[in-house]
């Protein structure tokens, strides 16, 4: 068992293959052969049959004794004799003399390679015809030799092509281990399997493999533009805080002008909390989905409850148009997503925000400007700010989180301008 499980595929399905077809054409072969010898046995017991008719029909009595009439002439090596009850040869016709030692019993028996056909006749007597067997014996035996060879040369002949055809077939599945070795070995994800022309299983594999290797490459290369891009953001506010650091530390100072390096160094802290928590929040867009039905409405509430007291401080008025609405979306993320789209609203539109909520839809009115159109694209990628925000406190992570989100849920982001403000709305498909 250890040793075929140590063999290639190849040979496995070629063994299997081979072993199938050797059962069946054994099989077929011994059934040839078995229904070539009854057919033949049969056609030699059709002649005596025919034979032993005409024999009985030529029986005459003459002269006190049994006699074949003269036109009675076996054909071949066909031999026919009348015996009584014990045995004793009455009459006979055919070539050669049968001496078969044998009681006269009814039916059909093979002995000495002859074939015997014994019946009872008028007067008690039995008529008794024979013909060799040696012919039917060759003719089976060589059919034999035939089926055996045959059988033989069909079978390496399948082991053959069943090889020949494993490997075909299995050839797709090479190019995939060979691919993805050199991809370990590289690490480029930019290589690709060969494509399979056909529907059948092995163009299904390579295709699959293929749109694996196309959405791995696109995640690595993400990660990696995202990797540096947060490095780099990551770098300004800790650089800043160290040369607040070290110009603290650079002479002794008053209480007053270490309170107030400690607040710019806290502020800053809460900066990179905030970035922090926006690259955590990213980059969980790429975990698994986990779809669920989520009330758009209550999330909604719950995260206009939250900010209400921030609308106050800035004097803005939140008007909400919110009716029940039932969406395909992972709630956590949801909740992040209205909460990004209002609070941009509240730090860069007008006087007053207009949250609405209907089947499929949430849409954001802000009563401003909004962001220049040429620049919408580009606002959509992580750490990127409009040409005018870099007044308002921001990391450049909020649109770019709610489009992978978007994305995720296969919902659509479509901003708007008009004469009343800049609108995002976000689509659900039905």
């Amino acid at each position: 068992m250890r040793q075929i499980r140590s063999l290639s595929l190849r040979l496995k399905l070629t063994l299997g293959y081979a072993l199938i077809f050797s059962l069946s054409v054994l099989l077929g072969a011994a059934g040839v052969y078995l229904s070539a010898s009854s057919t033949l046995q049969h056609s030699l017991d059709t002649t005596l049959s025919e034979t032993a008719s005409v024999a009985q029909a030529s029986i005459e009595h003459q002269q006190g004794r049994y006699v074949f009439a003269s036109g009675l002439k076996p054909s071949g090596d066909v031999y026919v004799d009348l015996l009584d009850q014990r045995g004793t040869r009455l009459a006979f016709a055919g070539t050669g003399v049968d001496d078969l030692p044998l009681p006269p019993t009814q039916g059909l028996r093979t002995a000495k390679a002859r074939r015997y056909l014994t019946q009872q006749v008028q007067g008690g007597l039995f008529l008794r015809v024979s013909r060799s067997s040696d012919i039917l014996s060759e003719v089976t035996e060589m059919l034999g030799r035939i089926l055996a060879i045959g059988s033989l040369g069909m079978i390496l002949l399948a082991c053959a092509a069943g090889y020949f055809l494993a490997d075909r077939a299995l050839r797709p599945m090479d190019a995939v281990a060979r691919l993805a070795s050199r991809i370990t070995e590289s690490g480029n994800y930019t290589q690709r399997v060969p494509a399979v022309v056909g529907t059948d299983e092995m163009a299904v594999l390579t295709n699959t493999v293929n749109r694996l290797l196309d959405h791995m490459a696109g995640t690595i290369e993400r990660e990696q533009s995202f990797a540096r891009i947060a490095a780099h953001e990551l770098r300004t506010p800790l650089t800043a805080i160290k040369g607040r650091l070290d110009l603290a530390l650079e002479r002794p100072r008053d209480n007053a002008t270490y309170q107030k390096t400690l607040e710019v160094m806290r502020s800053r802290v809460y900066a990179l909390v905030s970035l922090s928590e926006g690259l955590l929040e990213l980059a969980s867009t790429d975990a698994p989905l986990k779809l669920q039905r989520v009330e758009l409405g209550s999330v909604v509430l719950d995260v206009v409850e939250r900010l209400e007291e921030a609308f106050k401080a800035r004097g803005k008025h939140l008007e909400l148009d919110v009716g029940e609405n039932w969406v395909s979306a992972e709630l956590p993320g949801l909740q992040h997503l209205v909460q990004n789209l209002v609070e941009n609203a509240l730090k860069h539109g007008g006087g007053q925000v207009v949250v609405q909520v209907a089947p499929g839809l949430l849409a954001v009115h802000d009563g401003g400007m909004g962001p220049d159109p040429g620049e919408w694209e580009r606002l959509l990628r992580p750490f990127e700010r409009g040409s005018t925000a870099h007044t308002v406190p921001g990391n450049g992570l909020g649109l770019a989180l709610v489009q992978s989100l978007a994305r995720r849920w296969h919902a659509v982001i479509t901003p708007s301008w008009s004469e009343k403000g800049f609108t995002v709305e976000l689509h659900w498909p039905p």
